[in-house]
């Protein structure tokens, strides 16, 4: 158990610290206070005991269909583009607009649609994630629920570090403008890519 949990940690944390979609979001939140970003990684979480369950009740073939992955992209691209225009829109306002949330959807809500939106979120659970649960599942419910808690702790330590970090550094107006304008061009980028590789 011990391995297992782990070992589910430490690949985890590896997923947790890549750049992407989520992490540009949960850096512009955390600057309105930093318990902002475990809210966003709660939604994260709750999606991933999810995919969890679906993966040990035999629907892998859902997370691997060609269909499923095209209308992700798209869907989500899509979404990752407007979350980033919006962000780009906010800045010209003050602070006191920049600081409220465009699309007044709750956080937890934001962070599972967020880390839907993103089509190589399903492909580590297809690859990595679903190969890591295979020999956790020779453990029985200990492994699976070994494997899950040491998962999610790399993401929840993670994030309360750029929790933390981000509302520390983003107390200028100025420099939570340019953060704002950063990850906005980053969410946009994200989203015109997922959507055109969608399309190949």
């Amino acid at each position: 158990m011990i391995s297992i949990f782990f070992g589910s940690f430490l690949v985890g944390l590896s997923g947790a610290v890549a750049p992407g979609p989520l992490m540009m979001i949960a850096i512009s939140q955390s600057a309105k206070g930093w318990k902002n970003s475990i809210k966003l990684i709660s939604g994260h979480v709750v999606l991933e005991a999810f995919l969890v369950l679906l993966l040990v009740l035999g629907f892998q073939w859902v997370l691997k269909s060609p269909l499923v992955t095209k209308v992700i992209g798209l869907l989500g691209g899509s979404f990752l583009a407007f979350m980033g225009i919006s962000q780009l829109t906010a800045i010209k306002g003050e602070i006191s607009q920049v600081e409220k949330n465009d699309l007044k959807i709750p956080l937890p809500i934001t962070g599972a649609l967020v880390s839907l939106s993103n089509p190589y979120f399903l492909l580590w659970w297809m690859s990595v994630g679903s190969a890591f649960l295979v020999k956790a599942q020779t453990s029985f419910l200990a492994g699976v629920t070994a494997f899950y808690f040491g998962h999610i702790l790399s993401d929840i330590l993670w994030y309360s570090l750029i929790g933390v970090f981000g509302n520390t550094i983003l107390k200028s107006s100025l420099i939570y403008k340019i953060v704002m304008a950063v990850t906005g061009l980053f969410l946009i980028g994200f989203g015109l890519f997922f959507v055109l590789d969608s399309l190949r």
